[in-house]
């Protein structure tokens, strides 16, 4: 069985094009964890299934709580591909070998985007609203 990936109806609506024009991949433009911060989790792509929806989540976020909810989504995300890439293996295979560690670095990822995020998720947007309302509506895929 697969873990099917979250996210927002808008980003499943318009997944094409927001990843060619608002996704940039793991890591902020803003400074230089966009060129440090690598695209896979020890080799296992998660620029397309994790970052870009997450990316979007940013671009298209208003309040902070959207932020936590995209950053969440980030996580569960990750999880599930590093999942579904160790339970379709053989046991000796590299995929299921890594699970743990690209879980860890998963949760890597997920601390530094919320202790790290706030400028990224701010840019852009003249204000960020406290409201407490998650403005998304999202379903699995």
């Amino acid at each position: 069985m697969q873990l099917p990936l979250y996210a927002t109806k808008e980003w499943w609506e318009n997944r094409d094009k927001a990843i060619k024009e608002e996704c940039n991949g793991c890591g902020s433009d803003l400074d230089l964890s966009g060129k440090l911060v690598p695209n896979t989790l020890y080799g296992l792509d998660i620029s397309k299934k994790c970052c870009c929806p997450h990316d979007h989540g940013y671009i298209h976020g208003v309040t902070w709580l959207d932020k936590i909810f995209t950053d969440v989504m980030f996580l569960y995300n990750m999880t599930a591909v590093v999942l579904n890439a160790g339970m379709n293996s053989k046991w000796y295979s590299k995929d299921k070998l890594l699970v743990i560690p690209r879980l860890l670095r998963a949760t890597k990822y997920f601390i530094a985007v919320v202790e790290a995020g706030d400028r990224s998720f701010k840019d852009g947007k003249e204000t960020v609203s406290n409201e407490k309302i998650i403005t998304f509506k999202g379903e699995f895929r």
